[in-house]
């Protein structure tokens, strides 16, 4: 049996450990056509180059892949670096959002240190790839979202979105979510230990920020209802998971589906709780569905809020006006469900005034938390594309890729807007004391308290 070792890189500006559910998928599919897969998360076990090195070198694996978002693109690169100059017949792979989102010029960055790479999703086309080495003449473009090298140019090959996700399972046992940290996706929890879960995929909506449907389409396609809750069973009785985080695009997408989920949760009167950390689009809420999640066990509502101006929500393409955020912000907490909002400050357009005007906004919404993510040009969106054409994005730096600083010279300087960002976090929950309160008695334990003392660090200093 080959063995297949699947990395998710450490980065160490993150303030979130939480299971890799990508990773996760492709293990399974592995198992099923007959490789053994090895999950290594670098992140969880915090390894750094040399020690990830060493871990990787022990499994004397011949394939190995990892798990690529833009602001890991230079250490992923030096550490596939060393692995090639010790085994140089070692097949080297990544997937992932950035080379989804970026097919092209993946092999000019990375040179001869990669032989392939994936767009899109990968459960079928892995095993198909790793099958498909061995033969004397490989047909690699039959392979769906393969990127390959082939008489010295790089091809890319269309991705393909399966319609029946129901084929695909995570390989819980060999994550085992019961033994990630508190330090989870969304900061703050009811109950402990977590475990994200996957309902659906794809999204049809176009917001001009986000690199959503370059990772799983844009058609929407929903698991059946079954096979959600046996793997819900699984996670409780087997692993002691004790909250669930559906991180799904769009949960509540199609209302009937998102319906007969909330209803099936129900029923199986579990002790335990349930989010929405990735968060929902707010015109899909209604009475209905809220009351649901309140008597299914949800206690927080994630939503992309974004701006507070009418102006910039238009350039964002996020077909939402102020008017209805307010609207369906109401409507939640009046089912007795808490609200926390995403805003991003610093889109491309967007004035100082206008910024200003979102921070007051937020603060006027009766949310439970705010995140204020400074903007970021994700590749492959079509703001960086846009961006990407006028030229303003020649000096962008992925070393430094992040949301508590900007990657680009906007229409608000840099210094301004990483001071206005740390006012919002400074106003929302330091000059408000019941707010700050009401967040600091939903701390778990002191373990807790060191990851959200860490977090606040990260976002203020």
């Amino acid at each position: 049996m080959k063995k297949v070792v699947l990395v998710n890189p450490y980065y160490e500006e993150t303030d979130h450990i939480q299971p890799p559910v990508g990773l996760g998928y492709l293990a399974f599919c592995l198992k099923k056509n007959g490789f053994e897969p090895i999950i290594i998360d670098a992140n969880k076990e915090r390894l750094k180059e040399k020690r990830l090195i060493s871990k990787i070198k022990k499994q004397k694996t011949d394939f190995v892949g990892f798990q690529l978002y833009s602001v890991n693109l230079n250490k992923t690169r030096k550490i596939l670096t060393s692995l090639k100059k010790s085994f140089p017949k070692l097949i080297t792979f990544i997937g992932g959002p950035h080379p989804s989102a970026s097919p092209e010029g993946i092999f000019d960055f990375f040179k001869e240190s990669l032989d392939f790479a994936f767009r899109g999703e990968a459960e079928i086309s892995l095993p198909m790839l790793l099958s498909e080495i061995k033969k004397a003449s490989p047909q690699f473009e039959k392979i769906p979202g393969l990127i390959f090298r082939e008489n010295g140019k790089t091809v890319v090959n269309p991705p393909k979105f399966e319609t029946n996700i129901d084929q695909f399972a995570m390989d819980w046992e060999q994550i085992k979510p019961e033994t990630y940290p508190q330090a989870q996706h969304g900061a703050f929890f009811k109950n402990f230990p977590i475990a994200p879960i996957v309902t659906s995929r794809g999204c049809p909506f176009n917001c001009a920020f986000c690199a959503g449907k370059l990772n799983t389409g844009s058609v929407f396609r929903k698991r059946g209802v079954g096979g959600i809750i046996e793997e819900i069973n699984e996670l409780y009785y087997k692993h002691a998971i004790r909250e669930f985080h559906i991180v799904d695009d769009n949960f509540t997408l199609d209302k009937a589906f998102a319906r007969s989920v909330l209803r099936e949760i129900i029923r199986l009167n579990l002790k335990a709780s349930f989010a929405v950390p990735n968060g929902v689009r707010l015109d899909t809420l209604d009475e209905e569905i809220l009351a649901l999640m309140k008597r299914a066990g949800f206690y927080l509502v994630s939503v992309g809020i974004e701006s507070g101006s009418d102006r910039v929500l238009k350039l964002m393409n996020k077909h939402l006006m102020t008017r209805q955020i307010k609207e369906k912000v109401n409507l939640i907490k009046k089912s007795n469900l808490d609200v926390a909002g995403f805003f991003i400050l610093g889109y491309p357009g967007e004035t100082e005034k206008e910024i200003k005007k979102t921070i007051k906004f937020s603060l006027e919404l009766g949310l439970l938390r705010a995140n204020y993510f400074i903007f970021l040009p994700l590749p492959g969106t079509p703001i960086y594309k846009e961006l990407e054409k006028e030229g303003k994005l020649k000096n962008i730096d992925f070393n430094n890729f992040s949301f508590t600083e900007p990657s680009f010279e906007g229409d608000v300087n840099s210094k301004k807007l990483i001071k206005l960002q740390k006012e919002a976090f400074i106003r929302f929950y330091f000059k408000r004391p019941k707010i700050l309160i009401k967040n600091l008695t939903k701390v778990k334990s002191l373990k807790h308290g060191y990851y959200l003392f860490k977090r606040a660090l990260h976002w203020l200093l």
